[in-house]
């Protein structure tokens, strides 16, 4: 019996695509005027019948679409299948994990409708649905941890409310939030935050928004709008923290830091070459003045140019305050303000101590030069006003008619001064070590004239040892050239007073005692405590605009994060938690909100949006600043 074998086909498996489709979608190029600019748009389209005959509708806008057109059609079947729940075999990978992320989009838009959505309140009925186990999956999860202290911390400061107030629409409002909440959890430029909330926020669910659709532009204008009212927000904070922490306002603190400019900066004209703070000669500088109350909240904020002198800048802190121009302060002069300005010995010249006093002003400064010498200082009258493991501070409080004066010593700080004496006299030595050993090298400098030349520019590299240390050249009449060097270190009582972790503090305050001037002067520590945060924790440098509006408004949103930051770390101090931001966000970065998606037995789909059950550590900071741990109502859609 003969056995006949039925004919198969053979398949090229690599080839086959899909099994079944219903090719009711397609992907749509359309070219759009915007101005002088044209753009083109790439939309995912839906045919679509009615009674009035067949329509199409667009499903969604695609964004950086770069795909070749003859994988449109293999795109746009993908998609269909997979929002179908239809079989695919082998499919192509990129165009798969394409097709997955617009159709998590498509989903999110449908989620997104009002109509499907359904709050979950804790006293609803238990609802039930039978899903496929297999059909779980767990997508876009997003931070949600800091955005959620930051937000809290802004509404509490009424900057929504204020932001409304002037006139920005709803969008303006969402995107002034994000620029600053974003400079705060996720410190950098304006187009990393862009990023950060297009794919790793939650911000958006907190907003309840959609930044889906964020413009490259949209954070740099409204940068733009924001320092534009710089002057009514300023005022509006000022009032809102003295309300809310009650404030005394009674210590100014004052200084200056500069930020380096990436490129040119060519038309930024307060882009100048200065002495930069990191180092950074080969760039332009700009300079930021921050005026700070006691408890560590900025009051004002000037942007300045990049090689602004300490002393002259203070004249302009001046107007800041009284809130007049330059030329009006004149009127304000001999009025007791009853404020103590605490600023460094940068600024303090001899002039700005008498303008400041002119003005009102109580002062407290940390003297240029030392108006004591060790001859004054009693060691029997030192008192001790700080002790601790590490450091011991001893003071002495000397009277004046018009000002007083506090020696202050610290053991930590003369440790540090006598290891940097030994360092400075060292390397001074073997500078001229040098010098005496070239007189004996064929070759080496030996005219005088030379030879007192190459001394001169050691002892200028060298001036903060070199003005203790006498130095001796002998010469040799008839050939005109050195034949030797010596040196001795002369007055050595005041060069080891000098570096003996000594300072000396100036102050019109005639009311208070040794310990109260020295606490006094430790806020300042506060405004360099601002610096750090804005340098650090902020990411406010270096900044990468070219024009003078960008990089000032750059700068005013760090301030404003850095008014979120400060309200944090009071509140945290008050419940004796002392953490930096940097370690209070990595460890609330791991609570998240997620989309859980889920295919029913009636082959509908559920998308659950929640926060993530907050752990142990989140419900304690939470919990410290007053706050729930459960930022986010649950929503769930079926679609």
């Amino acid at each position: 019996m003969l056995n006949v074998v039925p004919p198969f086909l053979t398949i090229d498996l690599d080839k086959i695509t899909t099994i079944f489709i219903v090719a009711g979608m397609y992907i749509r190029k359309a070219k759009k005027n915007s101005g002088n600019y044209k753009r083109t748009a790439y939309r995912l389209v839906e045919n679509y019948r009615t009674p009035e005959g067949p329509r199409q509708r667009t499903i969604l806008t695609l964004k950086n679409f770069d795909l070749p057109q003859s994988e449109w059609k293999l795109l746009s079947d993908t998609i269909e299948a997979k929002l179908k729940d239809q079989l695919l075999v082998l499919q192509d990978e990129k165009i798969e994990a394409l097709a997955d992320h617009y159709v998590s989009l498509i989903e999110e838009k449908r989620a997104s409708e009002q109509r499907n959505v359904k709050i979950l309140q804790k006293d609803d009925n238990p609802e039930y649905e039978t899903v496929s186990l297999s059909s779980i999956v767990n997508k876009t999860i997003r931070t949600i941890g800091c955005e959620y202290i930051g937000l809290s911390v802004y509404k509490e400061l009424g900057l929504d409310r204020l932001f409304s107030k002037l006139g920005f629409n709803e969008r303006q409002c969402n995107l002034a939030a994000l620029s600053i909440i974003g400079r705060l959890v996720n410190p950098g430029s304006e187009n990393a935050t862009r990023e950060w909330a297009l794919h790793r926020t939650g911000l958006d669910e907190l907003l309840d928004t959609d930044f889906s659709n964020l413009s490259n532009n949209a954070l740099y204008r409204i940068a733009d709008v924001i320092y534009d009212n710089k002057e009514a927000i300023e005022d509006h904070l000022q009032e809102k923290e003295r309300s809310i922490f009650q404030l005394p306002e009674r210590v100014i603190l004052y200084d200056l830091t500069n930020v380096h400019l990436e490129g040119r900066a060519v038309d930024n004209p307060k882009a100048q070459f200065g002495v930069s703070k990191q180092k950074r000669t080969d760039c332009k500088l700009i300079t930021l003045g921050l005026i700070i109350d006691e408890y560590g909240f900025p009051k004002q904020s000037l942007v300045m140019e990049g090689n602004q002198s300490e002393p002259s800048s203070l004249i302009k802190m001046i107007a800041l305050l009284e809130n007049k121009s330059i030329e009006d302060l004149e009127n304000c002069k001999h009025a007791k303000k009853n404020k103590t300005v605490v600023v460094d010995a940068g600024i303090t010249t001899k002039d700005n101590l008498k303008m400041l006093t002119n003005y009102g002003y109580d002062y407290l400064c940390v003297a240029r030069t030392k108006p004591l010498s060790e001859k004054d200082i009693k060691v029997g009258k030192l008192k001790k006003i700080r002790e601790t493991k590490r450091n011991t501070v001893e003071v002495q409080l000397f009277k004046k008619e018009s000002e007083n004066i506090l020696f202050c010593r610290s053991f930590l700080k003369g440790e540090k001064e006598r290891q940097m004496l030994d360092k400075l006299k060292s390397r001074l030595e073997e500078e001229l070590t040098g010098v005496r050993n070239s007189l004996e090298k064929k070759g080496g400098t030996k005219k005088y004239d030379k030879v007192v030349e190459r001394i001169g520019r050691i002892k200028e590299r060298n001036s903060s040892i070199a003005r203790y240390c006498t130095i001796y050249v002998n010469k040799d009449e008839n050939t005109n050239k050195a034949t030797g060097i010596n040196w001795e270190f002369t007055d050595p009582d005041k060069m080891n007073f000098n570096f003996s972790g000594s300072y000396c503090l100036k102050t019109s305050r005639q009311d208070l005692d040794e310990t109260e001037l020295w606490n006094l002067y430790t806020t300042l520590t506060l405004v360099e405590s601002a610096f750090r945060s804005l340098k650090s924790e902020l990411a406010f440098r270096p900044v990468f605009h070219r024009k003078e509006y960008r990089a000032d408004s750059h700068l005013f949103i760090a301030v404003l994060a850095y008014h979120l930051l400060n309200v944090v770390r009071v509140r945290l101090w008050d419940k004796k938690i002392h953490i930096s931001w940097d370690r209070l966000r990595r460890a609330m970065s791991t609570h998240c909100v997620v989309t859980t998606k889920m295919k029913t037995k009636k082959r509908k789909t559920i998308l659950l949006k929640q926060a993530s059950e907050a752990e142990y550590i989140h419900k304690h900071f939470y919990s410290a600043l007053g706050l729930s741990s459960n930022p986010l109502k649950r929503k769930i859609s079926k679609i």
